[in-house]
């Protein structure tokens, strides 16, 4: 959280990277993808922190007047509200879960023999949504295919690389909502959007 912002930051002025420049995009993506990919490995040689079995996911926004570039591992997401000129409103969601459901991610993971499966309880019964294991233990359990840090669940397949998107800003954009999945697990992103956008009209954040 504190570390990739401002070395992301340092990268982009060292290199002299527009954001707002179309031909800079390019550069700016490998950029990104470089910063997290470093930012991975600073995690897992730092012996203070044991990231084996732990790790976080990651949504994070670079924003100018016209437009996001939006960087996500995990199942952290970025919803933006936006207003209608007939009153109503349209949810966006600017970012891609990274679930073991995705058959591009799970490929990944059975390519290097992790093995995709529901958890099972007391009983054998499989339990839950689907999670990442190792090839010979029944190990990690994770619920996502990309994370920093989770030692166990990398060698699995799980990756640290983000996914990159761009979104060009529309006159009625009003508000981007970014958040884990404690919140969006149990609420859809347009309720979201429905409950945040009352607080938006009376100009109460």
């Amino acid at each position: 959280r504190e570390n990739l912002p401002m070395n992301l930051n340092h990268l982009i002025k060292a290199y002299k990277i527009s954001l707002t420049d179309e031909k800079d995009k390019q550069r700016l993506h490998e950029t990104i993808s470089n910063a997290f990919l470093s930012e991975n490995r600073n995690l897992l040689n730092n012996k203070m922190i044991d990231s084996t079995l732990s790790g976080t996911t990651c949504v994070s926004l670079i924003y100018t007047p016209e437009k996001m570039t939006i960087a996500n591992i995990g199942d952290s997401r970025c919803i933006l509200g936006e207003e209608l000129s007939n009153g109503q409103w349209k949810t966006h969601e600017l970012s891609r879960d990274h679930k073991p459901t995705i058959p591009e991610e799970a490929e990944r993971i059975r390519k290097v023999g992790g093995r995709i499966r529901p958890m099972k309880d007391d009983d054998g019964t499989f339990i839950g949504p689907l999670r990442v294991y190792m090839k010979d233990k029944d190990m990690p359990g994770l619920a996502m295919t990309r994370s920093f840090g989770d030692y166990y669940a990398s060698t699995a397949g799980t990756i640290s690389e983000p996914e990159i998107s761009e979104y060009y800003f529309n006159e009625g954009d009003r508000f981007l909502i970014l958040a884990s999945d404690g919140l969006f697990e149990f609420i859809s992103n347009e309720d979201i959007v429905n409950y945040v956008k009352d607080f938006y009209i009376q100009d109460d954040i």
